[in-house]
């Protein structure tokens, strides 16, 4: 998935403040989206494995990446946050809107990204091979649906961006 915020075209002000809001905003979710394809190639790895010790390991450094990108997702949810209160303070109601969705759609996604680590910590103890994979399928899952939600959210800020510009 490829996606950039296009830059506005002022230099200066409340209106930038939002900006360097949604742009903080935005480069916190997309280092989310990083640590999250890490985390999916990790269970990928995990799900190759025969002993369970193995899959325990994939699955330790899987789960080690979600909970990364759940920190990221929290800070692009706070940024998305201050840039919606920036654009209500300056009345740019479409921005603020926008923001929100995306503030809304990192919450998701960091839920999501939650509950992927907690079926990882079930890989981690998981007394068979099959409690492992079941809670691996799981997991992936969990991270296919945070990751619909971040792709969202990335979409949510682009729009913003684009509604920002439009206020002159």
């Amino acid at each position: 998935m490829t996606l950039f915020l296009l830059s506005p075209d002022f230099a200066f002000g409340q209106k930038s403040d939002v900006y360097d809001e949604l742009s903080s905003s935005f480069n916190y979710g997309k280092k989310s989206l990083e640590y999250t394809e890490a985390s999916l190639g990790y269970i990928k790895k995990s799900h190759l494995q025969s002993s369970v010790e193995d899959v325990q390991l994939y699955a330790r450094r899987a789960k080690n990446e979600i909970d990364y990108a759940k920190t990221q997702t929290g800070y692009a949810e706070s940024d998305a946050s201050d840039a919606e209160d920036e654009a209500s303070d300056i009345g740019f109601d479409n921005t603020e809107d926008e923001a929100d969705n995306a503030e809304g759609n990192f919450y998701s996604a960091k839920g999501k990204f939650d509950e992927a680590y907690t079926y990882l910590r079930r890989v981690e103890h998981a007394d068979n091979k099959e409690d492992a994979d079941y809670n691996l399928r799981r997991a992936k899952s969990s991270i296919e649906d945070g990751l619909r939600y971040l792709s969202y959210a990335l979409e949510d800020l682009n729009d913003a961006v684009d509604e920002l510009n439009n206020n002159n």
